[in-house]
C-alpha cells in the first residue's frame, strides 16, 4: 500500500501544533516538521512529539531562513528515498486538520492521475471568538471546540503529489518540475489561519516581517493588529459539528488544465518522457 508522507513547515504554531501534528499522525505514514526559527517553543513541543511517536514525527531542522515556498524542497531531498514509486508527498501546514481520510481518498485516485488538489474550509475569528463574546450554543457537540467555528470554502491549492524517483525539485521552485496531472476530485480540509488574538497577532507580525525580508505572498497579512481580523459572521457558514459542510464551487479557483494541455501531460508521462 502506497504511503503518504507529509512535510510540515512551521513557524510559531505553539498554540495549535501538538493538536494538528496528533490529528494528522493518524491519516500520514511519516510527517518530516521544518521549523523556520520559532521563538515560542513549538519546535520543542514537536521534539517531545517526536519522541512519543518516533514512527511518524520526524524532526527535520530548526533553522532561521528568509521564507519561500521552495524551502519544502530541502526535507524532500532529504528524505527522498524513504519513499517509494507510488507513494504520496503532501504539502502539510501546520494549521490544518483533514475532513477526508488522506489514507482512503488517495487510495482511489487512478493511477493516471499524480496530483490532488484541497479544498480549504477557511475558518475566520468572529465576534463569537472574541474574549467575552457570545460563544456558541453548548448543546453543539463539535470535534475541536477550542476553535473557530465559522468559514467560507473559499481557497484551493495543489497538496499531494505522487513519487516518481526522477522527480527534481529545485529550492528554488514551490513544487517539483513536471509533477504530474491533476485529479479532478479535491479533497478537503479545515484551516485555522486565525485562532485567538495573541496567536493573530503574532502570525500578523511574522508575516509582516517576511514581506520585509522579501516574501511577496502574504498580501492577506497587511493588517496590523488583530482586531482588523474579526469576520462578520452574517458572511460566514457554520459548522454545526455534523460533518455537513456548505461548498460553493463558484468561490473555488478552477484547478484543472485546460483540455490540450491535460492530453499532452497524458502522453508525455505515460511515455516515460516526463518522469
Amino acid at each position: 500500500m502506497a504511503r503518504i508522507h507529509g512535510i510540515c513547515l512551521v513557524k510559531n504554531e505553539a498554540d495549535f501544533i501538538e493538536q494538528s501534528l496528533r490529528h494528522n499522525a493518524e491519516r500520514f505514514d511519516r510527517i518530516y516538521v521544518y521549523d523556520n526559527a520559532s521563538t515560542d517553543g513549538t519546535w520543542d513541543i514537536v521534539q517531545d512529539l517526536a519522541r512519543e511517536l518516533p514512527d511518524v514525527i520526524v524532526p527535520f531542522a530548526s533553522e532561521d531562513r528568509d521564507f519561500r515556498d521552495g524551502l519544502r524542497a530541502r526535507p524532500f531531498l532529504h528524505y527522498r528515498d524513504q519513499a517509494e514509486t507510488g507513494d504520496w508527498w503532501c504539502r502539510l501546514d501546520g494549521d490544518e486538520l483533514y475532513i477526508d481520510d488522506p489514507k482512503e481518498f488517495l487510495a482511489a485516485v487512478p493511477a493516471a492521475f499524480h496530483v490532488v488538489w484541497a479544498i480549504h474550509l477557511q475558518y475566520y475569528f468572529t465576534e463569537a471568538d472574541r474574549p467575552g463574546g457570545k460563544g456558541y450554543p453548548s448543546e453543539l457537540i463539535h470535534p475541536f471546540p477550542n476553535l473557530p467555528r465559522h468559514y467560507l470554502a473559499n481557497a484551493s491549492e495543489p497538496r499531494f503529489f505522487r513519487h516518481r524517483p526522477k522527480l527534481n525539485w529545485s529550492p528554488d521552485d514551490a513544487w517539483p518540475r513536471h509533477v504530474g496531472l491533476v485529479n479532478p476530485e479535491r479533497i478537503r480540509l479545515r484551516h485555522y489561519q486565525w485562532r485567538t488574538p495573541e496567536q493573530i497577532q503574532r502570525r500578523l507580525d511574522t508575516r509582516r516581517e517576511a514581506a520585509e525580508r522579501g516574501y511577496r505572498t502574504f498580501l492577506h497579512t497587511i493588517e496590523k493588529s488583530w482586531q482588523e481580523k474579526i469576520r462578520p459572521v452574517d458572511s460566514l457558514e457554520f459548522d454545526r459539528g455534523d460533518g455537513t459542510f456548505t461548498i460553493d464551487q463558484r468561490l473555488l479557483p478552477h484547478h484543472l488544465e485546460r483540455l490540450p494541455v491535460r492530453l499532452l501531460k497524458r502522453l508525455l508521462h505515460g511515455a516515460g518522457i516526463w518522469p
